[in-house]
């Protein structure tokens, strides 16, 4: 058995021809379920004609809309780039400031790296001066200091 669900608004609403309307009232004779949403529609529809009528909109509002409508067709893609332009500046926005942080993270760890490895040369460094001994005068902690460019200096 077929039922007449989606028939049910136009025989209430009566926009069924008298054939159609003749095979529904049928139906709903003999279905129990049909005849319950029948009811549930006629009672909904009975609400929405307890309800208040909208109030019509302001004379700007509507010349306002007729504007835009005439002015969608000569818009064309230029136009509705346009409209999406801030729906889409703002994400992307957001998009490239996760993509900054991303970058300066990884560029501060790679920077911790290389503090780290020249702090270990540096100690290095210590050591070997430690181990020298007491620095008596300043032109020797001068020369201490400047070693490496001394070395660099007479290797060439």
């Amino acid at each position: 058995m077929k039922h007449v669900v989606d028939d049910l608004s136009a025989l209430l609403d009566g926009a069924l021809d008298p054939a159609a309307r003749r095979t529904v009232e049928s139906h709903l004779a003999g279905c129990a379920a049909c005849r319950a949403e029948h009811g549930r529609i006629r009672l909904a529809l009975q609400a929405l004609e307890r309800l208040p009528a909208p109030p019509e909109p302001s004379p700007w509002f509507a010349g306002r809309l007729a504007a835009r409508l005439a002015d969608e067709p000569r818009r064309g893609w230029r136009g509705l780039l346009a409209a999406w332009r801030w729906r889409l500046a703002v994400p992307a926005a957001g998009l490239a400031a996760v993509a900054l942080a991303g970058v300066l993270m990884v560029r501060h760890e790679r920077g911790l790296e290389l503090g780290a490895a020249a702090e270990l040369e540096l100690l290095q460094e210590y050591e070997t001066v430690a181990s020298v001994g007491d620095v008596e005068t300043p032109e020797d902690a001068e020369l201490i200091a400047h070693l490496d460019t001394l070395e660099r200096g007479g290797a060439r």
